[in-house]
């Protein structure tokens, strides 16, 4: 089976991750927090053109989705990649590299 039938297939198993990778704005947060475990913070300082209240609603998002887990330590808020994220990500990132060489 080749990755255009892998893709397909992959997002039949998971519809509701249809709408993540329709564009790369969500699976560029989640590849922001498949570098590690990443504080609330952190991601306002790398997408400093995403508004605080929009960047609550698109952790709140992706962590209903269960492709990022949210995690509290000394009254700070992490995130990182569930293992349906990571494989969503992988996923992506094939599909990606074959329609971009």
């Amino acid at each position: 089976m080749g990755v255009e039938e892998d893709w397909i297939l992959f997002l039949e198993r998971n519809p509701h991750f249809y709408e993540l990778t329709k564009g790369d704005f969500f699976i560029q947060f989640l590849e922001k927090i498949s570098e590690g475990t990443t504080s609330f913070t952190k991601l306002k300082s790398s997408f400093p053109k995403v508004e605080e209240k929009d960047l609550q609603v698109i952790m709140e998002a992706l962590t209903e989705l269960k492709v990022i887990e949210k995690g509290e330590a000394g009254g700070k808020v992490f995130y990182s990649l569930t293992a349906e994220g990571k494989k969503l990500l992988a996923a992506y990132r094939k599909t990606k590299k074959f329609y971009t060489t």
